[in-house]
């Protein structure tokens, strides 16, 4: 680790004593071996949390701990850092799920380790709509058709969804449009969500698939997903004409 000590400014001898637990770490060391390590935010907090470093409050997703993994952990937040979010989806994103919606993909999906985690997941997805609902941040969301018809959650909540993303839509920072069934648009598979983020930070994006997730960082990969993104929105419905798509399928039901 002599390069690690080199690059802090600090001896040899320092870096042993801090290693062995003679001179005890304060934030300042932490600081320094993060920029250093290139620690990605959520394991840095993890780190200060471990150390008893307090560098900020906790944030309100600390309490659910026992059921976030390292991963979604960084989503949510980078959600909270972002200053833009561009999504599209072949189901309603999690931020702009109703409740009864919700519990419905949490209790009927194979990535929920176990059942007694639902109500928790549950919880943090909640939480998550204040991105939509709270932040005001620019938001475009592009939806398929289809998904307007998705009955597995039932029809009561798909009713409560369906009223949600109408209430949602009327919101002036929030862009909702449909993809008709007849687009000539390439089938959008899984869900991806471009994240702005406070300079110099650049744009990152999260894909889903039905076998997992991955946050994005590389350049050229976020333009590609930005791009694909873009090519969606141009062949939706304006947003005028999502919100009578949407009216109408919820007349019918």
């Amino acid at each position: 680790m002599a390069h690690v000590a080199r690059q802090a400014g600090w001896t040899e001898g320092t870096q042993s004593r801090l290693e062995t637990g003679v001179t005890p770490i304060k934030p300042d060391h932490v600081a320094v071996l993060a920029e250093i390590l290139a620690l990605t935010p959520v394991t840095r907090m993890h780190l200060d949390r471990a150390l008893g470093v307090k560098r900020e409050p906790d944030r309100w997703w600390v309490q659910y701990g026992e059921v976030l993994n390292q991963d979604y952990e960084e989503l949510i937040l980078v959600e909270a850092r972002a200053t833009a979010m561009h999504v599209a989806s072949t189901i309603i994103p999690g931020p702009m799920q109703a409740p009864g919606y919700a519990r419905a993909t949490l209790l009927q999906t194979p990535f929920v380790p176990d059942p007694d985690d639902a109500e928790m997941l549950l919880e943090v997805r909640l939480h998550r709509a204040e991105i939509v609902t709270a932040r005001g941040i620019p938001v475009r969301v592009t939806l398929p058709e289809a998904v307007l018809s998705a009955s597995f959650c039932g029809r009561v909540a798909l009713q409560e969804q369906l009223q949600h993303l109408l209430d949602l839509s009327r919101l002036k920072h929030v862009c909702l449009r449909i993809v008709p069934f007849d687009a000539e648009a390439h089938p959008f598979l899984g869900a991806v969500t471009l994240l702005d983020l406070p300079a110099p930070d650049a744009p990152v994006a999260h894909a889903e698939w039905e076998s997992g997730s991955q946050m994005i960082k590389d350049e050229r990969r976020v333009r590609r997903h930005r791009r694909n993104l873009d090519y969606q929105l141009a062949a939706a419905l304006s947003e005028d004409e999502s919100r009578r798509v949407i009216e109408s399928r919820l007349e019918a039901l």
